[in-house]
């Protein structure tokens, strides 16, 4: 029963975590727009507006396509940036045309690599995890899900390591264009909220850029709390039978 609360007040914290920087991006945005604040940011805008021409005239390249989609890449195999760095460095670089695409495809090629080693070498420390938690185990083998829906959940869940869940399908019987489609879409959400942060990177005082925090901030606080009541439901559940 401890376990049960210590899990459910970590979790309840954590949401309640993203739902106050979630508030406190509204409230920057509030105050950003009162007139003292854009007085004062009116002395950075040419700075700001210098960057982004010196950016889009040097840095814009497929030389930079290549890079990015090689960080993706090396994502998977090394320890490197956050998936959410080479994103927002993706939308710095390109407009939003150009740069969620690339950024979808990179994740794809992420989630590809990974799903094809576990593949190979099994599941790993993900895998070994699963294996000592008896209830878990429980859970995984007699849902109706089909593993998709949790798949898409766990793409969904803010902070669960993405190369993780990727190699522990690749062990699954879930074939590679399910998978595929069912994490990029999963993982939708985060990949374009990083890009638009990006993209507005220039301007950080406006909505802009403001709005996806705020969003990505409440969204994962939502999620956190949702998937807290699936596990305490699917607990009580197993406990009964």
């Amino acid at each position: 029963m401890t376990g049960k609360r210590s899990r459910s007040s970590v979790m309840n914290f954590a949401a309640f975590i993203c739902f106050l920087l979630s508030l406190t991006m509204i409230i920057i945005l509030r105050l950003s727009q009162m007139p003292s604040a854009l007085e004062w940011y009116g002395k950075y805008t040419d700075a700001l507006t210098s960057f982004e021409q010196w950016i889009q005239q040097n840095g814009a390249t497929w030389y930079s396509v290549l890079i990015i989609l090689a960080n993706f890449m090396l994502k998977a195999v090394i320890p490197w940036f956050p998936i959410s760095c080479i994103c927002v460095a993706c939308g710095v670089l390109f407009p939003a045309w150009l740069s969620i695409p690339i950024n979808a495809l990179g994740a794809a090629l992420l989630f590809t690599i990974k799903y094809f080693w576990g593949r190979r070498y099994g599941g790993g420390n993900a895998e070994k995890l699963l294996a000592k938690n008896e209830k878990a185990v429980q859970l995984v083998e007699r849902s109706q899900l089909g593993s998709a829906v949790v798949l898409f959940f766990l793409r969904l869940f803010p902070c669960i390591p993405i190369n993780s869940v990727s190699q522990l399908y690749g062990t699954s019987d879930m074939g590679y264009w399910k998978y595929l489609i069912v994490s990029v879409l999963g993982f939708s959400y985060k990949l374009f909220s990083y890009t638009i942060i990006g993209r507005n990177v220039y301007d950080p005082m406006s909505a802009s850029f403001l709005v996806p925090f705020i969003l990505l901030f409440l969204f994962s606080g939502l999620v956190l709390l949702a998937l807290n009541g699936v596990i305490s439901l699917s607990k009580g559940e197993l406990g009964q039978s």
